[in-house]
C-alpha cells in the first residue's frame, strides 16, 4: 500500500518542499478539527501551532506515525514531541531529499532525530544509561570498519558526513548501520548511542 502523507500547519506557514517530497501530500492549514488518517499515514505536525501536542498525541494513540516539523530545533521541544508519541523530529524547511529519508526511515519504524540534537539528548538521558543493560553489548563483534562507523555516529555525524569521512558511500555507511544494529541487538541510532555511551 502506498505510503500517504498529511501536513497540519498555521495559516502562515508551509513549504513548497512538502508537495516536491510528496506529491499526493494533503496539507491542511489552520484546522479546529484534525482530519481523519489511518495507520498507513504519515501526519507531519507543526511544532508551536495551536494544539500541537494534543494533535501529536490524538494521531499517535490512533496508530499513525507522527513526526514533527520544526522551525527552529531545541531539546525541550524535541523531549515534548517524544512524550507525546512522536516518531520523527525535523526541520520545516528541509530539503526534499531530507524530508522523504525522514519518511523512509519513520515508516520503517526507525526514530529520526538531528544529528546535534541526538548527541545532547544521549547526555540529557544519563540518567537512562546507567540502567541500560550495556554488560551484553559486545563491540568485539563489529569490524574495523563497522567500528569507525559507530565511533562516528558517536559524534552526532549524519550518513553524509561519515560517508565524506570514511571516504565511502553514503549507501556503505547505510549498509554498515544495518550490520552494526543487527551485531549489537539495537533498534536504531539512538538506542545505539545508548548503549555505546553506556558500555
Amino acid at each position: 500500500m502506498t505510503q500517504k502523507h498529511l501536513f497540519l500547519t498555521e495559516e502562515s506557514f508551509s513549504s513548497p518542499r512538502w508537495t516536491a517530497a510528496f506529491p499526493e501530500a494533503a496539507i491542511h492549514a489552520g484546522v479546529s478539527l484534525p482530519p481523519m488518517a489511518d495507520t498507513q499515514t504519515l501526519v507531519w505536525i507543526l511544532s508551536a501551532s495551536r494544539n500541537w501536542l494534543d494533535l501529536v498525541s490524538f494521531y499517535a494513540q490512533g496508530g499513525c506515525k507522527v513526526i514533527v516539523l520544526t522551525r527552529l530545533e531545541n531539546t525541550d521541544e524535541l523531549r515534548d514531541a517524544l512524550e507525546a508519541g512522536a516518531r520523527g523530529y525535523t526541520e520545516a524547511l528541509a530539503n526534499v531529499a531530507t524530508l522523504q529519508q525522514v519518511a523512509q526511515s519513520v515508516s520503517q519504524g526507525a526514530m529520526w532525530l538531528p544529528a546535534p540534537l541526538l548527541t545532547r539528548m544521549v547526555g540529557i538521558f544519563s540518567q537512562v544509561l546507567k540502567q541500560q543493560q550495556s554488560s551484553d553489548v559486545d563491540l568485539s563483534l563489529l569490524t574495523e570498519r563497522e567500528r569507525e562507523v559507530t565511533d562516528a555516529v558517536m559524534t552526532g555525524a549524519s550518513n553524509k558526513e561519515i560517508a565524506r569521512k570514511l571516504d565511502i558511500t553514503e549507501r556503505t555507511v547505510k549498509a554498515h548501520l544495518s550490520a552494526i544494529f543487527q551485531k549489537l541487538g539495537v533498534r536504531d541510532r539512538m538506542h545505539l548511542m545508548l548503549v555505546v555511551r553506556g558500555h
